[in-house]
């Protein structure tokens, strides 16, 4: 689990990088995310110094796909509300979880709306399934 959550956080590094930089709302996300994988400081900046050796463990099944993108939305909502710099990060996961544009849209007003309902992950999965 621990080595999944490492592969997960440097996954969010490596997309947060991808416009070359990480500007202060993405690392203060990434803040809120390692504090909710339960990272320790040391591991965040061994994670962000040296990203190779944590590579991203791709979810293997269609529901750890949708999953895992469920749990990315909730982590980024988590202050209660999504900002227009988090909302292209959320979507580029997505791109990166395979999901295509055409399911984002479909996806994310549904998965947002239960999360801010206030619905379990499974109930999340039964609405998007």
């Amino acid at each position: 689990k621990q080595s999944a959550n490492k592969g997960l956080f440097n996954n969010l590094v490596m997309l947060a990088r991808v416009d070359g930089k990480v500007d202060e709302s993405e690392a203060q996300l990434l803040d809120r995310i390692a504090n909710h994988l339960s990272l320790t400081e040391e591991q965040v900046k061994e994670i962000i110094d040296h990203p190779n050796n944590y590579p991203m463990i791709p979810p293997a099944s269609k529901e750890e796909r949708y999953d895992r993108f469920i749990q990315f939305v909730q982590m980024t909502f988590v202050d209660g509300e999504i900002s227009p710099k988090e909302e292209k990060l959320v979507a580029k996961y997505g791109i990166a979880l395979g999901f295509n544009e055409e399911d984002l849209i479909r996806l994310e007003p549904v998965i947002l709306t239960s999360v801010k309902n206030n619905e379990s992950r499974e109930e999340i999965l039964n609405n998007i399934l």
